[in-house]
């Protein structure tokens, strides 16, 4: 046998001993007093009796305990459903009253972008305008080299954007004009119907947050269960049974489990 397999040998030997060692002196914590009694099989009925004392008890806490966890689970999850509901109908009002960009139509080389609710004008890689395209007002004009299109929001001040016809061709900037006009007539159209639903988005969300039915029906059943749990017998019935079972191995060993 090489000496590898020595030490291999040597290793396991010794692992295996501390586990015997280990689960001898736990069974002795179990069954505190002589070997005789932890080992005997004459002593068998006596550690069954305290084995089963203390199983019933342990079970006793844990059906206890399992049924509060249920229902406090389903009492968070109803609470965590009502507040998912309220928050989805607040964002859908929220949409309607403020729809956001929208998602991206066209843009004009770098220097603009139509969205669905508003035209951004990129000044730079790192600074943008975002103009609402609801009761903004566009017109263009074109020299041989440049195009001029001039933005009047509903405040009417009115802000100029040349665009170079040497980088930009002319009827790429018509073509995106009238992109413009067509999405702020559907702009329009789109705000008077939000406009239109949103009373009813209103009473669904305060309808929303007075239906507490399954959170209060949940709550109201965590309530019974936690005082329910106060009076249960099971538990005080097991630990009263563990400590006579204590007391006779204590009158059989002279020593008392814990």
């Amino acid at each position: 046998m090489t000496v590898e397999a020595v030490w291999t040998t040597l290793f396991w030997a010794g692992l295996l001993a501390l586990a015997a060692a280990l689960t001898t002196a736990w069974w002795r914590r179990q069954y505190p007093g002589t070997w005789r009694h932890a080992f005997d099989p004459r002593h068998h009925q006596d550690r069954e009796h305290l084995r089963t004392a203390r199983h019933n008890l342990r079970r006793a806490e844990q059906e206890v305990a399992a049924e509060q966890e249920r229902v406090r689970s389903s009492a968070d999850t109803a609470a965590r459903e009502h507040d998912n509901r309220i928050r989805q109908a607040e964002q859908r009002l929220a949409a309607l009253r403020a729809p956001g960009t929208g998602p991206l139509l066209h843009s004009l080389g770098e220097r603009l972008d139509l969205y669905e609710q508003v035209l951004r004008v990129n000044t730079d890689p790192l600074t943008s305008t975002d103009h609402p395209l609801l009761g903004l007002k566009v017109d263009d004009r074109y020299s041989l080299i440049e195009g001029f299109l001039y933005l009047t929001p509903p405040d009417g001040r009115r802000e100029l954007l040349t665009l170079p016809l040497t980088e930009i061709p002319e009827a790429d900037v018509r073509a995106f004009v009238v992109h413009i006009h067509n999405a702020i007539a559907d702009a329009g159209s789109a705000s008077e119907r939000r406009r239109a639903l949103i009373p009813a988005a209103e009473a669904d969300l305060k309808h929303t947050i007075a239906d507490t039915t399954d959170r209060r029906r949940a709550e109201q059943n965590l309530r019974q269960v936690t005082d329910r749990a106060k009076n249960d017998l099971r538990i005080p019935r097991a630990r009263r049974e563990l400590e006579a079972a204590h007391d006779r191995w204590h009158q059989l060993t002279g020593h008392r489990p814990t």
